[in-house]
């Protein structure tokens, strides 16, 4: 078994999920990741106290007193998965990779090869939670706007009248004077496909996919009417809801949140431990035949202003 011990080590295992190829989700890089010491993520709601337009008064009068709204505290509790897997002896002694003779580069095949498959269980659950955060963000700090249609069998003024009244203005009204750099748009399939009927779509994602070529973006998107329009490529039940569309403001700080606990093994209990996406560990069984292997996480998504996700249909 020391054969087996050397590449089972934390630090190996580690090293194996570095050199697996990552498929990222596409919501990955909306998300901002946090790092936790413990089990639950704590967030401080701050008061909106809306400007105020002031009145003239006499000069040498009493000023008049703002007070403050008590912040609330919302906390979410992390939730635990894991993927698992074996490796046995019998897969060492009868197998040998292609052109090796040693079996240490059959125990490294096997163990990558188990290592890769983990972790694309466990980056699909990630997605699946951001996903889901996204189209039923919880209510923790408040609702999410009411839904909105738009007519895209109209020429193109209307259909940039429509997107203007229907997302920009609540969107701006949404988030109540906080700046943003963008609209962003994820559309289900049905609802690109809608989309990209309208004519001045049309020409207008004839550009961009000649750009997107220079650029070798594979993405399908298209900005139009002030929001760019992407077509969320999901799979399975990792999708957005048919016929709608999740509108939301980019470059607005900490409004989506992922945060990471620590495992719930003794070696990672302890002060200053902080959560990471991914944790390996290998555990060899008691009658030294296999190698039992998992990669786990303890993770929880956040949207911190549900009432800026736009949830949009089409006629």
């Amino acid at each position: 078994m020391d054969i087996f011990r050397d590449y089972f080590t934390r630090e190996n295992l580690l090293a194996s999920i570095a050199k697996a190829p990552y498929i990222p989700g596409r919501l990955a890089s909306v998300f901002e990741s946090r790092a936790l010491t413990s089990t639950v993520l704590a967030l401080e709601e701050q008061p909106t106290n809306g400007a105020t337009i002031l009145a003239g008064v006499p000069r040498g009068t009493p000023s008049r007193i703002e007070t403050l709204e008590r912040r609330n505290v919302h906390t979410f509790t992390t939730t635990h998965y894991r993927a698992d897997g074996s490796v046995y002896a019998d897969e060492v002694l009868n197998a040998r990779a292609v052109g090796a003779n040693a079996a240490v580069e059959v125990i490294q095949m096997r163990r990558d090869e188990l290592m890769m498959r983990l972790r694309r269980d466990i980056d699909l659950t990630h997605e699946s939670l951001r996903v889901a955060c996204l189209v039923t963000p919880t209510n923790a700090f408040g609702n999410v706007t009411a839904s909105q249609q738009i007519a895209l069998n109209t020429d193109a003024t209307k259909t940039r009248k429509e997107i203007f009244e229907k997302i920009t203005v609540p969107m701006e009204t949404a988030l109540d004077g906080i700046p943003f750099s963008g609209l962003h748009a994820y559309c289900s399939d049905t609802f690109w496909s809608k989309l990209i009927e309208n004519a001045a779509v049309k020409a207008t994602l004839l550009n961009y996919a000649m750009a997107q070529d220079l650029r070798n973006d594979p993405r399908e998107m298209v900005s139009f009417g002030g929001v760019t329009w992407e077509r969320y490529r999901g799979t399975g039940t990792v999708v957005i809801p048919t016929g709608t569309a999740r509108i939301v403001p980019e470059g607005v700080p900490n409004m989506w949140i992922q945060a990471f606990a620590p495992a719930d093994t003794l070696d990672t209990v302890g002060a200053g431990q902080m959560g990471t996406p991914y944790y390996p560990q290998a555990i060899a069984s008691a009658d030294n035949r296999r190698w039992y292997m998992e990669i786990q996480t303890n993770c929880v998504m956040v949207c911190t202003r549900p009432s800026a996700v736009l949830i949009i249909s089409t006629d």
